[in-house]
């Protein structure tokens, strides 16, 4: 999850958030859509939001549906997090 964190905090005006073992992922998300679905990322249309989740925290069945801020208050969040965009690298 490291690993997508990192390439998460390059891209430009998007947010994420850790809930339980999830990452959420809202912003502008449109212009990064390839390289969310290289990242495994998944589309949640009825959150209209992007989700990583690790294969070993995968859903094996469905609670119902649940808002986000439900997700929230089950699993907790660790805060959200605004990226930062890559930074450019001079030559020295």
């Amino acid at each position: 999850m490291e690993n997508v964190l990192r390439e998460l905090a390059g891209l430009t005006d998007i947010v994420f958030e850790i809930i339980g073992n999830w990452v959420w992922i809202s912003g502008d998300t449109k212009t990064h859509k390839d390289t969310l679905k290289a990242l495994k990322c998944r589309w949640a249309s009825k959150k209209q939001q992007w989700f990583y989740r690790p294969e070993e925290h995968k859903s094996r069945r469905s609670f119902g549906e649940m808002s986000i801020d439900e997700i929230r208050e089950k699993f907790g969040s660790f805060g959200k997090r605004k990226s930062s965009g890559r930074k450019n690298l001079q030559a020295a």
